[in-house]
């Protein structure tokens, strides 16, 4: 299952309590990756800032987190905080 939201910043996310850790760079400067482990769920994440042609917004973090059923809890937690989350099987 994924679970696909935004962010304007890493920090909003990783300072969350929801177990996003070890964040490395990717091949690319703007795409990282990293892993989800919290007591509740576990999974990886992929994230990269949004290339966005609009310039009079501020570009977003799009981040995808993939793992099992229990992702749920992860996606209702981030709904709680105020984040828009997709869920997809």
């Amino acid at each position: 299952m994924k679970v696909i939201f935004r962010s304007k910043d890493f920090a909003s996310v990783e300072g969350s309590g929801f177990g996003f850790n070890n964040r490395r760079p990717m091949a690319n400067a703007w795409q990282y990756q990293g892993r989800v482990q919290h007591r509740q769920w576990t999974g990886t994440y992929e994230c990269e800032w949004e290339q966005n042609a609009n310039k009079a917004r501020q570009p977003e973090l799009i981040w995808v987190v993939k793992g099992d059923a229990r992702l749920f809890g992860l996606a209702a937690g981030l709904k709680s905080k105020g984040f828009i989350v997709e869920v997809e099987p």
